[in-house]
């Protein structure tokens, strides 16, 4: 049975954009909003994962998103070739919210 309260990163972008506090956003903004913040994470989490590859886990990172993979796969995949992989993705992810806010 699938855990239904492990934090997505669709969650993660709900609350992106609720702590950016838009108040003015129509459906169809908040949904752009949204797609644009999960790609942007999706980036700035792979060049945080590049920087950490050997060069053949860095090609074969580079072969799987020539296949699209799903946040699951790559994050199946940062765990195969990162040692603590939850604490990075966690970590990488607190970077990009603070940038995301301005905190930094």
């Amino acid at each position: 049975m699938p855990n239904s309260t492990q934090y997505t990163l669709d969650d993660f972008a709900e609350t992106l954009i609720k702590e950016k506090n838009y108040t003015t956003l129509t459906e169809a903004m908040h949904d752009e909003l949204k797609k644009d913040i999960l790609d942007r994470a999706q980036e700035f989490l792979i060049a945080k994962t590049i920087s950490k590859l050997s060069d053949e886990n860095a090609q074969k990172l580079s072969e799987l998103l020539d296949q699209n993979p799903n946040d699951q796969q790559l994050q199946e995949f940062i765990g195969s070739c990162i040692p603590d992989a939850p604490n990075f993705i966690g970590d990488t992810l607190f970077q990009f919210r603070q940038t995301y806010l301005g905190l930094i």
